[in-house]
């Protein structure tokens, strides 16, 4: 059975964390692919394009500890709570996922007790095993869904909790690169889609950023380079 997380390993005392609810596209055989072929089971609605890999730059920079999901948000949404409706979804951007229309009590329960759950209790556990790090979350977004408009957006900060950390981090990411947009609460609020934050980092009080980057920008190796580098200096002012 395939892991439903990965963890990556700290190699100094640096006081940062970084994970990744949907960095991951990958659907166990047993799933058979939930019905989907092509581009649906490879694009921006079975994960966030580019960001596991611009996690791993960063873990690496910094020698900090990380974790990522090791499942298809198709499956189930990390980001989203038991009681919503998304945790399994029906469909996506247009596409209509046929494992996903007959999904049961018994069927429901598997995937929260295979993949859910033992995501949630190892990023729990790696983060009481932390030094009171900035913790961050990184997620991406289609710079064109079919469904919607096109986004100019080149960044966005997810704010709820932590207002300071974002206005801080979108003052330094300004001040170094002044060619990309970032917004705050842009292309999505944090008041409508924040669970992971919501369970795991507000009740511990944490310092945080949620970031959202612009698919486009992270899909190339070379992509990934040029933001861990700009990410890496921004988040370097602030430790």
């Amino acid at each position: 059975m395939s892991e439903p997380f990965h963890i990556i390993p700290s190699t100094s005392d640096v006081p940062l964390f970084l994970f990744g609810d949907h960095a991951s596209r990958h659907i166990p055989e047993r799933y058979g692919d939930l019905g989907l072929t092509g581009e649906d089971l490879t694009r921006h609605i079975a994960w966030d394009i580019g960001t596991e890999a611009l996690i791993r730059g960063l873990c690496a920079r910094f020698g900090c500890g990380g974790i990522v999901a090791g499942f298809s948000r198709l499956l189930i949404d990390p980001n989203r709570s038991k009681r919503m409706d998304s945790l399994i979804p029906k469909d996506s951007d247009g596409t209509v996922i046929p494992g996903n229309q007959d999904v049961d009590a018994e069927v429901r329960q598997e995937r929260i007790d295979t993949l859910y759950a033992p995501y949630h209790q190892a990023l729990s556990k790696q983060l009481s095993a932390q030094n009171s790090p900035l913790t961050i979350s990184v997620h991406s977004f289609t710079p064109k869904p079919h469904m919607g408009e096109r986004r100019r957006l080149d960044m966005g900060l997810l704010v709820k909790h932590d207002k300071a950390s974002a206005e801080r981090f979108k003052l330094l990411l300004n001040q170094l690169a002044r060619e990309y947009s970032v917004g705050i609460n842009e292309p999505y609020s944090a008041m409508d889609l924040n669970h992971t934050v919501d369970l795991h980092i507000a009740p511990r009080a944490l310092p945080h950023l949620a970031i959202e980057i612009r698919q486009d920008h992270i899909d190339t190796e070379a992509g990934v380079a040029r933001f861990v580098k700009l990410i890496g200096d921004a988040l370097k002012s602030m430790l």
